[in-house]
């Protein structure tokens, strides 16, 4: 069990065994973060280019036609459960400068106050994932950290088709392998890879399957990504929610709601070397879940009956 999960069961462990009632506490899902004002600003458009692999094609022309938004950046507000031991809720807020860099804020709750602020992100190269002040690095962090940017990715629809540092290889009709940039990875090619697989049916993603590291102290662990549900926002489609498992544990042990996006945001210099915790630290504001800077926002979908209750 990574470094967040020992901490976050010892936590609610503790709130959980005061009495019944607080095991009840455990099952109350947050509201959301607190989230900015919208505006509405036009989205630029990529077109769709030639020689795909066929599924990846067949994806974007279901999902999105010839033209695709192009996203520049992006947040996402929404909730999840995870099973560190026992399952615990938890509300989070996903940036993303795609292809670049990540910060996913985080705090588990006891009937729907925060008990515990956590974080994972990949900045200037390097990831960090666990408790705020606590966070585990390392090579190993790195490697699955620079994974999530690219999973992530629809989401971000433009990703996959714009970024001149990827290739797709074809597999078959149904599956095609991304070869993503990641200096880190063992072979020295500058590169790591994740295999998509389509849903025959409908066309859209399925999942997704890699080898990743879970934590800094073992070994790369087969990793999957299933795409429970889908939203249509701004006429595109685009996830609604996720489960993700780890093969040695024979199902998910999370399951995440994209609840409220937000496309083509100001969300400060991520790409500098303070993120987004750190800027409300140094800021004296005290609170690292303080707002970021927001300009140009685009509130571009909104799922209000996600069940958060799995």
């Amino acid at each position: 069990m990574n470094r967040f999960g020992k901490v976050a069961i010892g936590v609610a462990g503790g709130f959980a065994a005061l009495t019944g009632i607080g095991w009840i506490g455990l099952h109350v899902p947050p509201a959301n973060l607190d989230m900015p004002h919208d505006a509405h600003p036009v989205l630029d458009m990529v077109a769709v280019p030639n020689g795909l692999p066929a599924p990846v094609q067949r994806y974007y022309d279901v999902a999105f036609g010839e033209r695709v938004p192009r996203i520049d950046s992006m947040v996402v507000y929404g909730r999840a459960r995870a099973n560190f031991g026992i399952w615990l809720p938890l509300r989070y807020r996903l940036s993303h400068r795609p292809g670049h860099t990540f910060e996913r804020y985080m705090e588990i709750t006891w009937f729907g106050l925060p008990i515990l602020k956590a974080v994972d992100r990949y900045v200037n190269g390097a990831g960090a994932t666990g408790p705020v002040g606590n966070e585990a690095t390392g090579p190993a962090i790195d490697q699955g950290a620079n994974m999530i940017l690219w999973a992530e990715a629809p989401l971000m629809p433009s990703l996959w088709i714009s970024d001149e540092r990827i290739r797709w290889e074809a597999i078959d009709d149904e599956a095609a392998r991304l070869h993503f940039p990641f200096s880190g990875r063992e072979n020295g090619d500058g590169t790591d890879e994740l295999i998509v697989h389509f849903d025959p049916a409908t066309g859209l993603v399925d999942h997704i399957t890699a080898q990743r590291y879970r934590d800094a102290e073992s070994g790369k662990v087969p990793w999957r990504v299933d795409f429970l549900s889908w939203q249509t926002v701004h006429g595109v489609q685009v996830p609604a929610r996720v489960a993700v498992a780890w093969a040695d544990q024979g199902e998910p042990w999370s399951y995440w709601d994209f609840e409220y996006l937000f496309w083509n945001v100001d969300v400060w210099n991520v790409d500098g070397a303070e993120t987004a915790t750190d800027r409300n630290s140094a800021s004296g504001a005290g609170d690292r879940d303080a707002p970021l800077a927001w300009n140009a926002l685009v509130q571009v979908g909104v799922n209000t009956t996600a069940d958060t209750s799995r």
